[in-house]
């Protein structure tokens, strides 16, 4: 009997050790994510999240066309909305980036389906 509790406990320990350790070249470094990110888009792409980059990139980039547009035609309060707006993704950029390389580290079970959450 104490060989068949000896035989299952190493293989469940097995089988939690392998759900529960990481590959260390995915963790990624929180203070390198958001000084990278302080040209828009870098941090994400450092995190591994391009689509998301591009997000930024092409958001940011659209609030700077309309903030120029509006400042060339003399319309403030336009251009000081489009500013804000450039300033709050800067912001939640670095933001973001900041936050995904902490969470680098965090397990994700790929084994769940929708119907168990």
């Amino acid at each position: 009997m104490e060989k068949y509790f000896i035989f299952f406990y190493c293989v469940f320990s097995m089988l939690i050790a392998q759900t529960t350790q990481m590959d260390s070249t995915k963790i990624k470094d929180p203070s390198m994510a958001w000084k990278l990110s302080l040209i828009p888009g870098v941090g994400q792409i450092y995190n591994e999240r391009y689509v998301k980059s591009g997000l930024f990139i092409s958001a940011g980039s659209y609030a700077y066309y309309k903030r120029s547009e509006f400042a060339s035609i003399g319309k403030i309060r336009k251009r000081n909305t489009y500013s804000w707006w450039l300033f709050g993704l800067y912001v939640w950029g670095i933001l973001d980036s900041y936050v995904d390389a902490h969470l680098s580290t965090f397990p994700i079970d790929n084994n769940k389906s929708d119907k168990e959450i």
